[in-house]
């Protein structure tokens, strides 16, 4: 945040925790950076300032975590993640170790929203997994 930061912007986190396997931490962790990150750079272009959500729930289905922004949104021919970008290749990663589901909605002058579902029996530690 202090990186990139510009005043303005408010960061709300709703962070459940919940033990994962090393190799579905990680690329969670970084696809997460990188929104952030985006998220800071570009979604508040000309704007005073906005809201950044961060949500992790886990439930006894699996862990679905969100980062949304109410900031310019996705140009109309963009997506998320940009193919060749290091943010495709981390999801991509994510996907197949965690068998993660990916949703992402943007509207033009409303926002960002992506949403990473994984089940718990995807993502469980090895230690877990084999008890």
């Amino acid at each position: 945040m202090q990186a990139h930061a510009v005043e303005g912007i408010r960061l709300n986190l709703k962070v459940d925790t919940w033990p994962v396997s090393i190799n579905i931490a990680m690329p969670t962790g970084l696809v997460v950076n990188e929104l952030l990150t985006n998220a800071l750079k570009h979604a508040f272009v000309g704007r005073e300032g906005g809201t950044i959500n961060l949500i992790s729930i886990v439930d006894e289905t699996g862990c679905r975590v969100m980062v949304s922004d109410d900031g310019v949104g996705l140009p109309v021919d963009a997506t998320w993640p940009k193919a060749g970008k290091l943010g495709a290749v981390i999801a991509q990663s994510l996907r197949q170790n965690a068998k993660a589901e990916m949703e992402v909605r943007s509207v033009p002058g409303e926002g960002l929203q992506v949403t990473i579902y994984f089940a718990r029996k995807s993502a469980a530690p090895e230690d877990a997994q084999s008890a």
